[in-house]
C-alpha cells in the first residue's frame, strides 16, 4: 500500500464514537497486542482500501473450509472459463466508478495489495524490477484456484494494459511476467 521510503505525515483527530465502541475498539486492540491507534488506522486502511472496493463488487465473506469444499466440486475448466469472463469486466467497472488509475500501478495498489491483506485469496508481493518484475500470488486451494487466478489476472492486467502477459500456475503460485 505505503511505500516504505515514502514520509508518512500523521495529523491528530478527534472522534466521537459511543463509549461501548470504544471499550470494544481498546478489547480487540489488547488482543491483538497493539495499541488503540495502531487498530483504528488499521480499521481505516481496509475500509478505504478494500472494503469499498469489495462492497462494489457485491463480495460476500466465505469460510475457507467451505470454500475449499466448493471448489473442489468445480470442473478446472468452468473456474478458467469465470476468471477469464469476470476478472476484466468487474474490476475495470469498479475502477471506473470508484475514480480509481486503471493501469498497473493502480491495480497493484487498489486491488493486488488490499486483496492479499483482507481477502484470504491469496498472498500478494512484487519480485524483481523493469523487465524482470514479476507478480507473485501465493495460495493454499491447490490448482484449480491457480488456474482461476491465472484467467483472471491475466484478463484484469490485459483490460488495464493492453497487453498478454505470460503467466505461470502452479498449485499455489501464480506469477505474472510485466
Amino acid at each position: 500500500m505505503q511505500n516504505p521510503k515514502e514520509r508518512i505525515e500523521y495529523i491528530h483527530v478527534s472522534l466521537r464514537i459511543p463509549a461501548e465502541l470504544k471499550t470494544d475498539l481498546e478489547g480487540h486492540a489488547r488482543n491483538q497486542l497493539v495499541n488503540f491507534n495502531s487498530l483504528v488506522n488499521r480499521v481505516l486502511v481496509k475500509y478505504t482500501s478494500f472494503d469499498r472496493i469489495a462492497e462494489h463488487v457485491g463480495a460476500i465473506p466465505l469460510n475457507g473450509r467451505l470454500f475449499a469444499g466448493m471448489l473442489e466440486n468445480v470442473p478446472r475448466e468452468e473456474m478458467e472459463r469465470l476468471g477469464k469472463e469476470l476478472g476484466s469486466d468487474l474490476i475495470q467497472e469498479t475502477f471506473q466508478f470508484l475514480g480509481l488509475e486503471y493501469d498497473i500501478r493502480g491495480l497493484i495498489k487498489h486491488y493486488f495489495e488490499p486483496m492479499s491483506m483482507f481477502s484470504g485469496w491469496y498472498k500478494f508481493t512484487i519480485v524483481g524490477t523493469g523487465p524482470n518484475r514479476r507478480l507473485m500470488f501465493q495460495h493454499a486451494f491447490g490448482p484449480k484456484w491457480s488456474a482461476f487466478l491465472k484467467a483472471y489476472v491475466s484478463s484484469i492486467i490485459k483490460a488495464a494494459t493492453g497487453l498478454d502477459v505470460r503467466a505461470l500456475a502452479d498449485n499455489h503460485i501464480l506469477t505474472i511476467y510485466c
